[in-house]
């Protein structure tokens, strides 16, 4: 695949990821200008979030049988009509509506994006690599999302946060649109047989057991890795006394850790298995929660940063492991798989930022130690899988031995 395709499928699902976080700064200067109230504010962004997530598995299921690549463009251009519409909102009901529509761009691409890259691979080694870039590129938005947001605002206005994703947008289009061939209802022949063909690991049902399970991990993980960076950020401007600007550059230890780890993950599941990545990712991360929630109150921000930087090698491990783990459950329906797990990781973050808010009278340190066992436990679902699918694989035909790909 060439190296600006996979950048230009990286890219959107960067997009997706920034406008998850990078509108939050902006909320208090759109109140001041579109007199948006509490209601409205909360609009912006549950408008964005709930439809990217209620629609993943349904463009998922569509890519499958309609082609990736035209739910990919089709997803970028909606992201790009309801950027341009977000950014010239005269009222604060044509903004909501407007994030909307930038919700049903993002979830078409965030699962087309992933699918061509899972189909495109030769292998599953091949697609380990490509998912720890398209996890790690991605996923430097969450922590640059809150510093960015505050540059445009304080430079700008907030409007300046959407215009940002336009150039982004027509740049990443280019390579996709030019590169990528099109492939016209390869979807719907692989669905069709989908069930009748079997895998390495056993039965169709056996795959969707892994599938499932893969979006359990993915949910918990979402659940420590999102509340936690919420309650991070509270933290450093109500207990710290920072600036959204401010709280933002506190997060920046997590920042290179995580694209650095991110691109590493797909090498180190190559030789220990996706699974095995997996738990590990979540032991890392764990002990990176417990470290964080012990230095979380001292009177020195040095501790916090360097359990900081532990849980972000974690999470940049886990990320690209996990989602590979549920694209190799069922690889005959990349689309599927890919908005399954996607919308694990939706709900699952939506799910620990409301715990985490409603929680948040509690002790910080408490909290994040809490979210650290979580993800420590979750690391046991990850092993007993890697061994139950050592056990349940049938053996291979002889002339098949050296296509056997580490799980």
């Amino acid at each position: 695949m060439p190296k600006l395709l996979v950048l230009g499928l990286c890219a959107g699902y960067f997009l997706v990821l920034l406008d998850v976080t990078v509108v939050n700064v902006a909320l208090p200067q759109i109140n001041a200008d579109l007199q948006a109230g509490q209601a409205g504010m909360a609009g912006v962004v549950n408008a964005y979030t709930f439809v990217l997530a209620a629609l993943l598995l349904a463009f998922g299921a569509i890519g499958d049988r309609w082609g990736h690549r035209r739910i990919v463009i089709v997803g970028f251009l909606c992201f790009f009509a309801g950027s341009l519409a977000c950014s010239l909102s005269p009222t604060i009901e044509a903004l909501v509506a407007s994030r909307g529509l930038q919700g049903v761009g993002a979830a078409a691409t965030m699962t087309g994006t992933l699918a061509m890259l899972s189909e495109s691979a030769a292998d599953d080694r091949g697609r380990n690599k490509l998912v720890g870039l398209w996890a790690a590129l991605g996923g430097v938005a969450l922590p640059i999302g809150p510093l960015l947001g505050g540059l445009l605002v304080e430079l700008d206005s907030w409007r300046a946060v959407f215009w940002l994703n336009l150039p982004i947008i027509l740049v990443a289009l280019i390579p996709i649109v030019v590169f990528s061939s099109p492939r016209r209802d390869l979807g719907a022949a692989e669905s069709s047989d989908s069930d009748a063909r079997p895998d390495h690991a056993g039965s169709s049902g056996a795959s969707r057991s892994r599938l499932l399970l893969a979006c359990i991990v993915a949910a918990l993980m979402n659940v420590c890795v999102l509340g936690s960076l919420f309650l991070l950020t509270q933290f450093f401007q109500d207990d710290r006394g920072l600036s959204p600007l401010q709280a933002g550059l506190a997060t920046l230890p997590a920042l290179l850790p995580m694209p650095i780890f991110g691109a590493l993950s797909g090498k180190i599941s190559n030789r220990l298995g996706v699974w095995r990545t997996s738990a590990l990712g979540l032991i890392i991360a764990g002990v990176g929660l417990g470290l964080m929630g012990l230095t979380v109150s001292g009177p020195s921000l040095w501790g916090l940063w360097l359990a900081l930087v532990v849980w972000a090698i974690g999470v940049g491990i886990l990320t690209p492991a996990i989602v590979a783990a549920a694209m190799h459950a069922l690889p005959q329906r990349p689309g599927f798989a890919s908005g399954a797990g996607s919308t694990a990781r939706n709900v699952g973050g939506a799910v620990g930022v409301t715990v985490f808010a409603a929680l948040y009278t509690v002790d910080t340190g408490i909290l994040m130690a809490g979210a650290g066992v979580v993800m420590l436990a979750a690391s046991f679902i990850c092993l007993g899988v890697q061994r139950w699918s050592r056990v349940s694989r049938p053996a291979l035909p002889a002339g098949d031995v050296g296509a056997e790909v580490r799980q």
